[in-house]
């Protein structure tokens, strides 16, 4: 009990629910450059990718937490550092720790992969630098991380994934949905201080950019033949359990649940958006994407358990 108490402050820097979200982004990336190569996925490849993106994820939650650390005091006096339950030298040490591993699991996967995890802790890096300060730059950064993140997993299974026009671009039409849905949730995220969250367009902008987006990924899936046996019903079901998820979040559900609510939902939509990109590969993604269809109920139970408590 008292290992789960010194736990508890760092779960809470590292906002545990939000971490089932993560090792799905280059899982999808992974499997969607091994389908337009033809080749197995290489297995330990494909972990480390995964958890490269996991450690730069929570390097950028806690240097963003350290950033803001003095607007947190006012705001949210409860977070981990400006509580006094970790310190900055404690968080700083972390964060540095978080950078080095995600750096060396990546090259561990390939140089490929050290190259896009460069540029992914370099867009972590410069997003809390300033770029969270602009409104546009700053969830269009938001949305790169996550787009990155699937790239990375895409550069584990083919390192010159980017450099093929016809390997990238069921990857890089994945990529551009996710970092484009991130940035939608994102920009709504921001209006959680606004008196009058429920006016304005930003709550229909994760809706609006799956409307294109999903699509346009069935369409790159179906050219390039990925899509065998029950992966064209699966994808269709998903794909139509997302739209319709992102409009009840942007609709209905947004006029009677606090702004917060609304975006643990779009959260939690991300992991049937992996399950979508992983049946695109065809049915060797049908098991990834059914284990992500179970997590979003566990990150349902787990991140209203957490915040609850």
């Amino acid at each position: 009990m008292d290992a789960f108490k010194k736990l508890l402050p760092w779960m809470r820097l590292a906002r545990l629910p939000n971490l089932l979200t993560v090792p799905g982004d280059p899982v999808a990336g992974f499997l969607l450059a091994s389908a337009a190569q033809g080749q197995p996925p290489h297995s330990g490849r494909m972990a480390a990718a995964a958890g490269a993106s996991l450690c730069l994820y929570v390097f950028g939650l806690i240097l963003n937490d350290i950033v803001d650390i003095a607007e947190d005091a006012r705001a949210r006096p409860g977070r981990p550092l400006p509580s006094g339950d970790l310190t900055v030298p404690q968080a700083r040490m972390a964060a540095i720790v978080m950078a080095l591993s995600g750096l060396n699991l990546a090259l561990f996967a390939g140089r490929a992969p050290l190259f896009v995890a460069a540029a992914l802790c370099g867009a972590v890096i410069a997003y809390n630098a300033g770029l969270k300060r602009l409104p546009f730059a700053g969830v269009l950064c938001m949305g790169l991380c996550r787009g990155l993140s699937l790239l990375l997993g895409a550069a584990a299974a083919c390192p010159d994934v980017l450099s093929s026009p016809a390997r990238a671009r069921l990857p890089v039409y994945a990529a551009a949905a996710l970092s484009l849905y991130v940035a939608g949730f994102s920009a709504v995220a921001r209006r959680e201080t606004d008196p009058e969250p429920s006016r304005g367009n930003a709550r229909w902008a994760p809706f609006m950019v799956l409307l294109p987006g999903l699509p346009s990924v069935l369409v790159a899936a179906h050219a390039g033949g990925r899509l065998d046996g029950l992966a064209p019903t699966a994808f269709v079901f998903l794909m139509v359990m997302v739209m319709m998820r992102a409009w009840l979040l942007g609709g209905i559900m947004y006029r009677c649940q606090p702004v917060p609510e609304s975006v643990a939902g779009h959260i939690r939509n991300l992991l049937l958006l992996q399950a979508c990109f992983c049946v695109a590969a065809g049915t060797r993604g049908i098991t990834p994407a059914l284990f992500f269809v179970a997590l979003s109920f566990v990150f349902r139970r787990l991140n209203r358990s957490f915040y609850s408590s």
